[in-house]
């Protein structure tokens, strides 16, 4: 009895100490970073691995620092604190650096634009040749006697729907270079205009410019002057007299000379 006895008591004392390992490396297992810390900060960690930890006096490896001493409020936080005595430490900045040309060789040349194919230039139209017909002019010339004659010209002139006013208008522009070295001239005064012109039953209505009643050759010139437009314009077959205005208003005489104007004028009269 007494050997179950000791036999049962020494069963129980293994169960209690096996319990007690366990329980031991339960807490151990849970706190192990709490006795660890307690380990290292009491120096007992060298005399259970056999290895020393570095004191203050001792000189860390180089870029290594001394770890902060971990507390329950660590234990906590997700994150760890910056050690509020480091330096900030500057980002390194980065050189550029160059680029390299793009190797032409392993890219197709880019295709030249075929050249568009110039327009056919046209050739410049031809003008039209002017139409022409024959006037006929009626200028003066002045004798060694000083009598003055009449002299009929002709020349071309372009044909228009108007061909009396285009007939009158080269008359007032006096004679021409081939005209003048045959001594012709005109007595009809510079500036003169035909202001409109029409026909009716045989008379021409012709309106001249205020410069017309102006002649510094006297009654000579004045009737040189009729003399011009009266035999010009009866050239035409559908005119037999003419009717001078000035300025769109009758006279009845041109100058101080007064020679009469009142009444259409005919070859005749000259």
């Amino acid at each position: 009895m007494a050997d179950k006895r000791k036999h049962k008591s020494a069963s129980l004392g293994c169960l209690f100490w096996i319990a007690f390992i366990l329980l031991v490396l339960v807490l151990f297992f849970f706190n192990r970073k709490n006795i660890s810390m307690v380990l290292e900060k009491t120096g007992a960690m060298h005399l259970i691995t056999g290895k020393e930890t570095p004191g203050e006096d001792a000189p860390l490896p180089a870029g290594q620092k001394i770890p902060p001493i971990a507390t329950a409020a660590d234990d906590e936080s997700t994150e760890p604190q910056a050690d509020s005595t480091e330096e900030p430490v500057e980002p390194a900045t980065e050189e550029p650096v160059a680029e390299k040309p793009a190797d032409t060789a392993s890219e197709p040349a880019p295709e030249k634009p075929a050249p568009t194919a110039k327009p056919a230039v046209k050739p410049a139209a031809e003008k039209p040749a002017v139409q022409t017909r024959t006037a006929t002019l009626f200028f003066v010339t002045i004798d060694s006697d000083g009598r003055v004659l009449r002299k009929e010209v002709t020349r071309d002139v372009p044909r228009t729907d108007s061909p009396l006013s285009e007939t009158l208008s080269a008359l007032f522009s006096g004679p021409n270079g081939a005209e003048s070295s045959k001594n012709l001239r005109s007595l009809i005064p510079n500036g003169t205009r035909l202001l409109s012109a029409s026909v009716k039953d045989g008379v021409a209505t012709l309106n001249l410019s205020e410069e017309f009643q102006f002649n510094q050759f006297g009654i000579e010139g004045y009737l040189g002057q009729l003399a011009q437009i009266v035999f010009t314009a009866t050239a035409f077959p559908t005119v037999s007299s003419v009717q001078i205005l000035i300025e769109g208003q009758r006279r009845e005489y041109l100058g101080a000379e007064g020679v009469w104007i009142g009444t259409p004028l005919s070859r005749e009269k000259f």
